[in-house]
């Protein structure tokens, strides 16, 4: 209730600051000085976002590029080799504070929203309110506050149009020029040797990643437990590699069940960074994991990645791009007929073929 009634409190602050200084639309700079690139939400989304921030450095190679990331998700924007400065943002009052008072008198001549919380809408209209570029879907409610709004989802209902592709959008409007459409990572080579150096068994055998799952808010995503023993208990029947299980907080239920049916894997859910993922990822055969952040950084890095999709996030929604760098298989649970749809289980996932995953292992492996 409070946090309601601070959103519509603060909404309607701005829609009247808006009035007396509005965000008149001014000509984008052609050569901008000091670009604001503001991408706070999660692990996968900041990889998404990271193409449309490779566009803008590539469009404006001149400009110093600062990226504004959520301040327990800086990593991404870190690793990435087309972002010249990164800073974190909390929603405490005091980081937004600090964040404006840092910009107040060098302002960026262009700030950029891109896959964002709709509290920071405000920093940006704040810091430049005739060349601020942002997605009116993102922004929400207070996408007024943008001087140079950007529609980018026309065919959202249908699926059709890729997140990469709708957050490059708003970097083509902002002056990004055409790219590939590759997220970007770049594992350094200090933390993988720290990282390999503190677990030496991982050299002594090839290895395969299993991801164990992502956050509890879309758990309809997430592979059953009995789909993951399944398939790790077959791969230890026929090939000899070594297990790896990864995940975070909301996964060590599912690690410890797999662990526990499944001799033998290696269970790192919840005992790695980010960074020391990515490590991982960057030497293993295989990733295995549903549609995850984890499964983006895959992707990213160029790790062979089977990603088995639910048909609410499908392939052509946020699977991988003809411009990924590694090899990567697509495994997606069939959209069941409107009439069956009310009937069918929680474990949703776990009507995905067996057999078909099996192949698509088999075809990564070889």
């Amino acid at each position: 209730m409070w946090n309601r009634l601070t959103k519509f409190c603060n909404k309607q602050f701005f829609r009247v600051l808006s009035l007396l200084l509005p965000p008149t639309a001014k000509q984008l700079p052609l050569k901008p000085k000091l670009i604001l690139v503001f991408s706070t939400t999660g692990i996968g989304d900041c990889l998404f976002d990271s193409v449309a921030i490779k566009s803008l450095k590539q469009g404006h190679p001149a400009a110093k590029l600062v990226v504004c990331a959520h301040h327990r998700r800086p990593v991404i924007a870190q690793h990435n080799p087309f972002v010249d400065e990164v800073i974190g943002l909390s929603k405490s009052p005091i980081s937004q504070l600090l964040l404006l008072l840092r910009f107040w008198k060098k302002r960026p001549d262009l700030v950029v929203a891109l896959r964002v919380n709709e509290e920071v809408v405000p920093l940006g209209y704040l810091l430049n309110r005739h060349a601020f570029v942002g997605a009116v879907e993102r922004c929400q409610g207070l996408s007024f506050l943008l001087s140079h709004p950007i529609v980018t989802l026309e065919s959202r209902a249908s699926k059709k149009q890729h997140i990469i592709e709708e957050t490059l959008k708003v970097a083509f409007a902002a002056g990004g020029s055409q790219t590939n459409c590759s997220m970007v990572y770049q594992v350094k080579g200090k933390e993988s040797q720290a990282f390999f150096s503190q677990h030496p068994m991982l050299m002594q055998k090839k290895y395969i990643v299993f991801q164990t799952g992502g956050g509890k808010a879309f758990s309809w995503r997430n592979w059953p437990v009995a789909s993951y023993i399944q398939t790790i208990q077959w791969l230890q029947q026929y090939y000899d590699y070594q297990i790896v299980l990864t995940g975070g907080r909301e996964n060590q239920a599912t690690a410890f069940a797999i662990e526990a049916a499944c001799p033998g894997v290696l269970n790192y859910a919840e005992k790695t960074t980010l960074e020391e993922t990515a490590s991982l990822l960057s030497a293993a055969k295989m990733l295995v994991s549903s549609d995850t952040g984890v499964m983006h950084l895959g992707l990213a890095i160029g790790c062979p990645t089977l990603c088995i999709l639910h048909y609410r996030s499908p392939v052509s929604f946020c699977g991988p791009l003809r411009d990924c760098p590694g090899k990567n298989e697509v495994v997606e649970l069939v959209k069941p007929p409107e009439h069956l749809s009310q009937n069918l289980p929680l474990d949703e996932m776990s009507l995905i073929p067996f057999e078909e995953v099996k192949a698509a292992m088999k075809r990564l492996l070889t």
